[in-house]
Formats: C-alpha cells, structure tokens, sequence
C-alpha cells in the first residue's frame, strides 16, 4: 500500500456538470461537507473541505494557503474482499 501525496489535492469535480465532488481518495461522490467560514486572520475567508467516507481533507486560509490531508484508504484493519 503506498501512502497518499498530501502535495496532491484530496476532491476534483465530477458528473456531467461538474457540481459534483468525488474523493480522490477511496473514490465517494457527493460525500463531501464543505464549509466556509471568515478567517480568523481577519481578511478574506477559510474554506474547509471534508470527505464523510474516509475522512481526507482539504483545507485554505489567507495566511497558510492550501493544505490536504489524505488519509489511509482502506482504513487500516479493514479487509476487503476481491
């Protein structure tokens, strides 16, 4: 198993419209809370992206920019069958 790039983004658009996002990660469409909040740095605004299946994230701030944090898919311990 090889470790998720946290230089690479977690989310990409997905459907015919591309309204919708897909998790890069254990591949959930439309299990993403997305969230956006003033910045506690005082300008602009943070954004807060969070995948409800796996738990992988994205997140942005005026200050510190872009940010992912992949997680393990599948979980650890999980078996899946083939």
């Amino acid at each position: 198993m090889t470790l998720p790039d946290p230089d690479e983004p977690v989310f990409a658009p997905s459907g015919p419209d591309g309204e919708s996002l897909r998790c890069l990660i254990c591949d959930a469409v439309d299990e993403v809370t997305v969230a956006e909040v003033p910045s506690m740095a005082g300008s602009g605004t943070d954004t807060s992206a969070r995948c409800t299946r796996c738990g992988s994230a994205e997140t942005t701030d005026p200050i510190f920019g872009w940010h992912a944090t992949p997680a393990i898919w599948p979980h650890p311990g999980e078996h899946h069958q083939p």
